[in-house]
């Protein structure tokens, strides 16, 4: 008798629960949240992009798979983007979202690998911006607003023939954190535009130097590309800003934490987007100091 009284008081705390987080969700000029894992192992999923269709506004999931967006200058009709590399990407309506409290269940990908034996020349080369420019501006991504599906890239011609990705390397002008880690995209071009991300999963690039180049190893991935594609980099986190490093922005008189790029600005395409599922900009005739090695 005394367990059946425990089973009915914990039904009615949970459906108690279950009312105030819609409630909660629907509430105008709040935020809603959710939660994200892995349709196989039910285990969450950490840095799942959450983006908002063709609008600059997004944000990632932490390490419990959970997420948190901001809805209240959202239109009532607009779409909600949850995509992962290496996971088949879903689309609801915002008022799904704000609805249902059923967690997101990501598939993860089947890709389909083609056998193909490549001789290499063992011929190594540099492919990007190797060379910034000494007075020009810089790029880069300012405050603590991590996580929101911020990107910064450039156009890279591979050539016809496929070649292996060895390495990345980032032109750091300064920043203002002990680490700042970026999550790695390289997509396919339609019509001009970034189109299909061409990795099959996640790379981190933490980023430790203060200033200069910064190289990062990619030959254990065996990536092997051809043709124009977009590499581009997504702020993903921080750990610790340092004071000393903060850094006066366009006139500004309040130092604030940022961490810049260099520029080349008479060369190369720059592609920078601000939320996961938000429109590309591009700028001809300019590029950050990104480059990677490839083997022939």
């Amino acid at each position: 008798m005394q367990t059946k009284a425990i089973f009915i008081m914990n039904f009615w705390i949970s459906i108690i629960f279950l009312g105030l987080f819609n409630i909660t969700s629907n509430l105008i000029g709040q935020q809603i949240q959710g939660l994200v894992i892995d349709s196989e192992s039910e285990l969450p999923l950490e840095f799942v992009n959450i983006g908002v269709v063709d609008i600059s506004q997004g944000t990632i999931t932490n390490d419990s798979g959970v997420y948190t967006l901001e809805c209240e200058k959202l239109p009532k009709d607009c779409k909600i983007q949850i995509s992962m590399i290496g996971y088949d990407s879903q689309t609801f309506n915002l008022n799904e979202l704000m609805v249902d409290t059923k967690a997101i269940r990501l598939v993860r990908k089947t890709y389909e690998l083609g056998e193909a034996t490549i001789k290499w020349k063992e011929l190594m080369k540099k492919v990007g911006t190797t060379k910034t420019s000494k007075f020009a501006e810089q790029c880069g991504l300012g405050g603590t607003g991590f996580g929101r599906g911020y990107e910064l890239g450039l156009l890279l011609n591979l050539g016809n023939t496929p070649v292996k990705i060895e390495d990345v390397n980032l032109k750091i002008h300064k920043h203002s954190f002990d680490t700042v880690v970026f999550r790695l995209h390289i997509r396919s071009i339609k019509n001009g535009l970034p189109s299909n991300e061409l990795l099959t999963e996640n790379i981190y690039l933490p980023v430790t130097k203060y200033r200069g180049w910064q190289q990062f190893d990619l030959s254990g991935y065996n990536i092997l590309l051809s043709d124009d594609v977009v590499l581009s980099i997504e702020w993903i986190k921080i750990s610790n800003v340092i004071e000393k490093n903060l850094i006066k922005m366009n006139g500004s008189k309040e130092a604030t934490p940022n961490i810049l790029f260099n520029l080349n600005n008479k060369q190369g395409t720059f592609y920078t987007r601000w939320g996961s599922a938000a429109k590309w900009k591009i700028k001809e005739n300019r590029s950050p100091g990104f480059y990677v090695t490839v083997k022939e």
